[in-house]
């Protein structure tokens, strides 16, 4: 690409949207020396991690609609309005030569208005059931990149499409199960399970190893068990001394890469990067979806990698504990099971996500300046 190439992401709320845009953003960067802006919402998390990833952030006015009767609701048109209003003056000043969304409500209104001003748009869209920006813009945006073929029953309208995977940065192949073990004070000829329920954990999931633990269901197991900050303390007075039974209890693990290549197995919710991740590291695993997702979107997400025989799913019941154990006895009790789910889940990772998507953007960008259609 000539000259200076300006992108504008927009994309927030939570982890699952803003990740995705800044690995993007940084791709982009790296590759074409890009200039890369972000629109978000004051109260989404992309107020922290945009600037630690070093990209201008600027916020405009706009929320969802709220699913129950709420007060709130009443401002969700003025909120549209201002929004668009933000959103045409930010592009005019920035001028990008792309926009790109990744999801969240904060996205609608920036490609809409890029749209309807002429400037190439894009959303990338990691779910197997798009969000409802995705279905209602799909129409519209030139392009949609999805993560999985499933996608596609939801966009009916869609103009344009790929399936590209999502960015992660786990790569395959490139930890040693031993050195990853060293790295936890980990037997590698011992299993280990992964647990984790996002950076901030997942309260049930947490109950329901407890209740596996102190049952003494896990007694032959080591686990590296990510509760999250909320719920460390409580676990790590409870558990204090069970560190030579193979127990590694974390708040926070900045190494999932270590994490990763150390486990047999992993237990965990099924956000679209929480899949991708454990794809890229051919990690089987046993899925507790987040019943509370928008859109059972979760649910929807582990089913895909079920049927494609990557991973068991538990529901978030009652019955979490008592399922997960049958699980795991499942999988740890026969190695052909556990080697055939590696390899299950590893189809769905796409290595070359990044690089494709950027073929895609330029190819949309050199349409745009030559005057064709996207």
């Amino acid at each position: 690409m000539e000259g200076e190439i300006r992108i504008l992401l927009a994309g927030g709320g939570t982890g699952g949207h803003i990740f995705p845009a800044i690995r993007i953003a940084q791709h982009l960067k790296e590759q074409w020396g890009a200039r890369c802006r972000f629109i978000g919402t004051k109260s989404g998390l992309e107020n922290i991690k945009v600037p630690q990833a070093g990209f201008v952030l600027k916020n405009i006015w706009i929320s969802g609609l709220h699913r129950r009767l709420d007060l709130r609701n009443i401002l969700f048109p003025l909120k549209v309005m201002i929004s668009l209003m933000q959103s045409k003056r930010e592009i005019r000043e920035f001028q990008p030569d792309l926009v790109i969304g990744t999801g969240g409500y904060v996205s609608g209104p920036v490609l809409y208005q890029a749209s309807r001003m002429g400037i190439p748009t894009a959303i990338q869209e990691q779910n197997s059931f798009p969000g409802i920006t995705t279905r209602l813009l799909s129409g519209r945006v030139n392009l949609v990149l999805i993560a999985y073929e499933e996608a596609l029953r939801y966009l009916k309208k869609v103009r344009a499409y790929k399936i590209v995977g999502n960015p992660v940065t786990i790569s395959r192949g490139k930890v040693n199960r031993k050195e990853a073990c060293k790295a936890f004070d980990l037997d590698p000829g011992k299993p280990v399970i992964l647990v984790f329920g996002g950076s901030q954990g997942a309260r049930n999931l947490n109950r329901a190893m407890d209740v596996l633990l102190s049952g003494g269901r896990l007694d032959q197991i080591q686990m590296i068990w990510q509760t999250g900050k909320s719920n460390f303390d409580q676990y790590r007075e409870k558990y204090n001394g069970r560190a030579d039974s193979g127990l590694r209890l974390y708040p926070f693990i900045d190494r999932m890469d270590l994490a990763y290549g150390a486990s047999d197995l992993a237990i965990c919710r099924a956000g679209a990067m929480t899949l991708a991740e454990i794809a890229a590291a051919g990690l089987p695993a046993i899925l507790v979806p987040l019943a509370s997702a928008a859109g059972n979107h979760q649910f929807k997400n582990a089913q895909t990698i079920s049927a494609g025989g990557g991973a068991l799913i538990v529901e978030d019941d009652d019955k979490t504990a008592e399922n997960l154990a049958a699980a795991l006895k499942t999988i740890l009790s026969s190695p052909e099971r556990k080697k055939e789910m590696s390899e299950n889940i590893g189809h769905f990772y796409h290595p070359d996500c990044l690089e494709t998507m950027t073929e895609e953007f330029s190819r949309l960008i050199k349409s745009a300046e030559s005057g064709e259609p996207g």
